[in-house]
């Protein structure tokens, strides 16, 4: 079975174990991970398939359920090790640390895998696919492709970030990066897709549709 079709099968079953209301959030963000990280891979004379493999499930450990925070990557890694796709399962852990230094920033409930968690991100070099999908990551909501700027400001509002100018620095050096490689802003290659407006209300007057947002958006 080639890669993208055993991943695709194996988000599938994930999406099987979920009966909550708001699993189509990850369902959306993930799917559009992919396809940010298939075209922007092509551009870059990259492993397409590859590319969409890793960001379709670089977050299939929510197959566990909502509300799962940072076990969600210990869970994704143990569940593709199983499966034998030892290159997909550490891009579960590495898609969320960007720079490194930020698995710092937390502490996972169970100390053990507290513990193999930080031992991996201290030794772990990452490639052009771990770098791709951290990308691909924030140019992918719940509601389809769309910039850095506006998923950080969901991910600022809703979670918090120890170093908001510093990690945004980084993201900004992520997209150059790529779009060097590709040799065209990558944010061109989703003109037709890319929501262009961060929010439509703001803190402390919220309105019926940022609310919702937020709520949908909430486990990714």
């Amino acid at each position: 079975m080639k890669l993208r079709e055993q991943a695709e099968e194996i988000f599938a079953w994930g999406l099987k174990q979920r009966d909550d209301a708001v699993v189509f959030a990850w369902e959306n963000h993930s799917k559009a991970t992919a396809r940010v990280a298939e075209k922007i891979a092509e551009k870059c004379g990259m492993d397409a398939d590859r590319a969409y493999a890793v960001g379709l499930l670089h977050d299939i450990g929510r197959y566990k359920g909502p509300n799962t925070g940072m076990n969600h990557i210990i869970d994704g890694y143990d569940i593709l090790m199983e499966k034998g796709l030892p290159e997909i399962a550490r891009i579960c852990l590495t898609h969320s640390f960007n720079p490194r230094e930020k698995v710092n920033d937390i502490t996972l409930a169970d100390a053990e895998k507290d513990k193999i968690l930080k031992d991996y991100m201290s030794k772990v070099e990452f490639d052009d696919y771990d770098k791709l999908i951290q990308l691909a990551d924030y140019m992918a909501g719940a509601h389809g492709v769309t910039t850095i700027e506006r998923r950080f400001c969901s991910v600022l509002w809703r979670h918090g970030l120890k170093n908001p100018a510093e990690d945004l620095k980084t993201l900004y050096k992520l997209k150059e990066y790529f779009s060097e490689k590709a040799g065209i802003d990558v944010y061109e290659l989703f003109h037709n897709e890319i929501e262009k407006t961060p929010f439509k209300g703001i803190p402390g007057k919220i309105s019926i549709e940022a609310k919702e947002l937020e709520k949908n958006d909430e486990e990714i």
